[in-house]
């Protein structure tokens, strides 16, 4: 009966979700959408923002933790001023003002990964005010467009809570705790999912290309809350009710969720009903939102001066410094390296996208042809580094080695097999120049057509079947020898030589 039951059940509930998504879809289209974005961004400082603690975020659960962090008695907080200078390399990135006197705040909240009971932040006076960010066709957009910001602010992150490991407890990592994060918040500019994503996808680009932060929504150091709300046409596009949508972690979750709670949204506007102000979440299997708790309103996090951390002033001086110290921006990066090495811009937007890259790039192509080197990051060496799990930066590869790799090859002095397994050994770690490596293992190129024809006629009586069949049109037999010839001179001959000897010795026998 009680199976009977839940099978009733489930289906009931099925066919809701399916009314619920029919009744979207036919949703009257003249609401419109108002979006803002809340990013959460975790700084690339080697500490936390209130204490020496590092801040690894892969090392072993409950080892990076300080009094501070744990939220001892007695503990105090002191401020990390390279944390300081990271924020600010944020907001003048984003043409934003840097504020001379910011200052921090408690925001009073009570969650197991909240040792302190409350959040050190900065509500009144953030260290940056203003800025924005263009978004166009380079972006996938039809059109040019400018997202305002409001403010970014420097405040702790949270640490992490572990569910499914204990059947009765929640286990916290306090890793996290502390960790330096930079919030930007939007102003509610946005019109669409695919400006939000946009959005997010140019300032993840961008804070990498400044030496911000990683940025990577799969670790956790960019997070994303969406607040959405839905208006008429004519009315004010504040007007709406507006929710938020919290633990985005994904560009496609980003999309769904918006999606998702504009249906609904519009759904409620259409049948006369109201829409509560709350906190949602996003359920990607069903692509629908579902409640998290009602909104909570400034006053209900109680907010207070920080007693323990002074005011923070900030010279002129000290501000030019930071202008002076950031890159080009991405988009004068991207004109001048088109037009510089003549690539395409996908080829230039990869470069770009990973820090350090480009630098990297330009240093290697020195004297070289550009595109050739291009396609050997693009494909090769980022190839090594997603295998890795590695960022550019923190792989030991140099610009000089992948040079020396180059220039070898275009000396027929190794083989393309041989440059990737050179190639291999810098990404992990080796010293020795190329010409010690290729000694020391044997690699010197075979080049003596005479021994070449002669290991292809050894090749090609042992397969007298392959022969027959390319002798009868079966081209693609030649690969099957070109194949074996690379094996018997352990990848030692040049693939293009080797071709051409195969191709010669087969003919021969016509």
């Amino acid at each position: 009966m009680h199976s009977i039951a839940r099978i009733r059940a489930g289906g009931l509930a099925r066919h809701w979700r399916a009314y619920g998504r029919i009744a979207a879809a036919a949703a009257p289209q003249e609401l419109r959408a108002t979006i803002g974005l809340e990013l959460h961004i975790q700084l690339l400082a080697a500490h936390k923002l209130f204490s020496a603690a590092s801040t690894s975020w892969d090392d072993r659960p409950n080892t990076n933790v300080c009094a501070t962090d744990a939220g001892l008695p007695g503990a105090l907080p002191r401020l990390n001023p390279e944390c300081v200078s990271l924020a600010a390399r944020a907001v003048l990135a984003l043409n934003g003002q840097i504020q001379q006197r910011c200052a921090f705040d408690r925001k009073h909240y009570f969650y197991a990964d909240q040792p302190l009971g409350y959040q050190i932040t900065q509500q009144r006076r953030p260290i940056g005010r203003g800025g924005f960010l263009e978004l166009g066709p380079a972006d996938g957009l039809g059109c040019l467009k400018r997202i305002r910001i409001r403010q970014l602010q420097l405040e702790q992150d949270t640490a992490k809570s572990i569910h499914g490991v204990h059947p009765e407890y929640v286990l916290v990592d306090l890793n996290r705790a502390g960790v330096a994060l930079v919030e930007i918040v939007s102003e509610p500019d946005i019109d669409t999912a695919e400006e939000a994503v946009a959005y997010v996808r140019k300032m993840q680009a961008l804070l990498r290309h400044v030496g911000v932060s990683k940025c990577n929504m799969e670790e956790g150091s960019l997070r994303c809350d969406v607040n959405v709300s839905v208006h008429r046409p004519g009315e004010d596009r504040l007007s709406g009710t507006r929710c938020e949508l919290k633990n985005l972690n994904s560009l496609k979750v980003i999309q769904g969720a918006v999606n998702a709670e504009i249906a609904r949204q519009s759904t409620l506007v259409a049948r006369g009903e109201a829409v509560g102000q709350e906190t949602r979440g996003y359920n990607a299997r069903d692509s629908e939102t579902f409640p998290m708790r009602s909104k909570e309103a400034a006053p209900d996090y109680r907010y207070m001066p920080e007693p323990d951390v002074p005011e923070v002033h900030i010279s002129d001086e000290w501000i030019a410094r930071v202008r002076s110290s950031l890159p080009e921006t991405p988009e004068a990066a991207l004109a001048r390296a088109r037009a510089q090495y003549d690539l395409s811009q996908e080829t230039v937007e990869t470069l770009l996208g990973e820090p350090g890259c480009l630098e990297f790039f330009e240093e290697a192509a020195l004297g070289r042809s550009a595109k050739t080197v291009s396609s050997w990051i693009t494909s090769e060496v980022f190839g090594q580094l997603a295998y890795r799990g590695q960022r550019l930066a923190e792989s030991p590869l140099t610009a000089r080695q992948l040079t020396c790799i180059l220039d070898a090859l275009h000396g027929d002095a190794i083989t393309p097999a041989q440059a990737k397994l050179l190639l291999i050994g810098y990404m992990d770690g080796e010293s020795r120049g190329v010409g010690e490596l290729v000694a020391a293992h044997g690699w010197e190129v075979i080049s003596n057509d005479a021994q070449l024809r002669g290991l292809a006629e050894q090749l090609l009586n042992a397969h007298p079947k392959e022969v027959a069949g390319y002798l009868k049109g079966q081209t693609r037999r030649l690969n099957f020898f070109v194949g074996k010839l690379m094996q018997a001179t352990k990848d030692q001959a040049k693939p293009q030589v080797a071709s051409r000897i195969v191709k010669d010795a087969l003919d021969a026998r016509r």
